[in-house]
């Protein structure tokens, strides 16, 4: 696991965002997303789901990390530069803020490596991870209302926008097997919400399964628009450890009844799978499934605590 985690919450934008949008959607557990989705939907007294209300859900700053976002946000509150940067330095704040308390349960994860993942869950629960998160997300939502001096508004905005964002969550899940002039053939996932960390060295990537790190450490492509990189993974993350969401079916270690290129953390976020919860029980705050060191992100054109939807190239999954 990493040691210090710099973790914007935001955390996506390429393939939700800056990436193209398409329409296939995915057979693979369909119903049961849709079944997690529909279960999110409602309360005991039926009334429809508020991710704006839902304390432990930091979706405003998930939804101004993705520029289509940002630009019907200004467009719909009326804002100018000056403005739309003040909201989105409430936004960084936010990430920053949580950030911090995700390397805290980072630690206690680390340091409890050889208990049983129920274990760690308990000691998290015990911490003030959950507290920490529902204030910061407090915070950021007053912060934002006060400065527009509209909290109805802002409230149906992002209930808005998160329902569009939860109907194409399982878009483009599936992957793509490309070819390179040599011949090689390797997946490329479309659609990965791609966060920040701080790593051992500056130029590296983290990918959710311990295999990686402690194998051969591949260097793997992460493209953002026309931007490339070539970081090797060299820490595991985020949220999962197990998580080989690159694989198929009885392949993958675990949550195998996901979808193709779907991060665990991506259905626990939109679906509210395992419990909106990873695999060490943390409420999961953004659907990232690869972080990268800030000077990584960098070179995609991102500034610090700035998350985004980029595509992922796997080269040793090559079909």
């Amino acid at each position: 696991m990493r040691s210090l985690l710099t973790r914007p919450l935001g955390r996506l934008v390429a393939s939700l965002g800056t990436g193209g949008r398409g329409r296939r959607l995915v057979a693979p557990c369909l119903a049961l997303c849709v079944a997690g989705g529909l279960a999110q939907a409602g309360d005991a007294g039926g009334r429809e789901y508020s991710a704006y209300a839902d304390p432990e859900k930091p979706v405003i700053s998930y939804l101004l990390s993705e520029d289509e976002n940002i630009q019907d946000f200004r467009r719909t509150f009326d804002l100018d530069d000056r403005k739309m940067q003040r909201v989105l330095s409430l936004v960084r704040a936010e990430n920053e803020r949580l950030a911090k308390e995700y390397a805290e349960s980072e630690e206690i994860v680390a340091t409890n490596r050889a208990l049983p993942d129920r274990e760690v869950s308990g000691k998290i629960a015990a911490s003030d991870y959950d507290e920490a998160v529902s204030s910061a997300v407090e915070e950021t939502k007053d912060g934002i209302a006060a400065f527009l001096a509209d909290s109805e508004r802002l409230s149906a905005w992002v209930d808005e926008r998160w329902r569009a964002e939860v109907a194409e969550a399982y878009e483009d899940g599936s992957g793509r097997v490309v070819e390179s002039k040599g011949g090689r053939r390797a997946l490329v996932c479309d659609r990965v919400f791609a966060t920040q960390y701080d790593g051992y060295t500056r130029f590296e990537a983290a990918l959710p399964h311990r295999a990686l790190k402690f194998g051969d450490r591949p260097e793997v492509p992460i493209m953002r628009g026309k931007k490339t990189i070539r970081p090797r993974i060299k820490e595991v993350g985020p949220w999962n450890i197990r998580d080989n969401y690159w694989r198929t079916g009885k392949k993958r270690d675990d949550w195998s009844d996901l979808p193709r290129c779907i991060p665990e953390a991506r259905a626990a976020y939109y679906r509210n799978y395992n419990n909106g919860k990873d695999q060490f029980g943390r409420k999961v705050l953004n659907p990232a499934g690869v972080d990268l060191t800030p000077r990584a992100a960098r070179g995609l054109g991102l500034d610090r605590y700035q998350n985004a939807w980029v595509a992922v190239r796997f080269p040793f999954a090559r079909r």
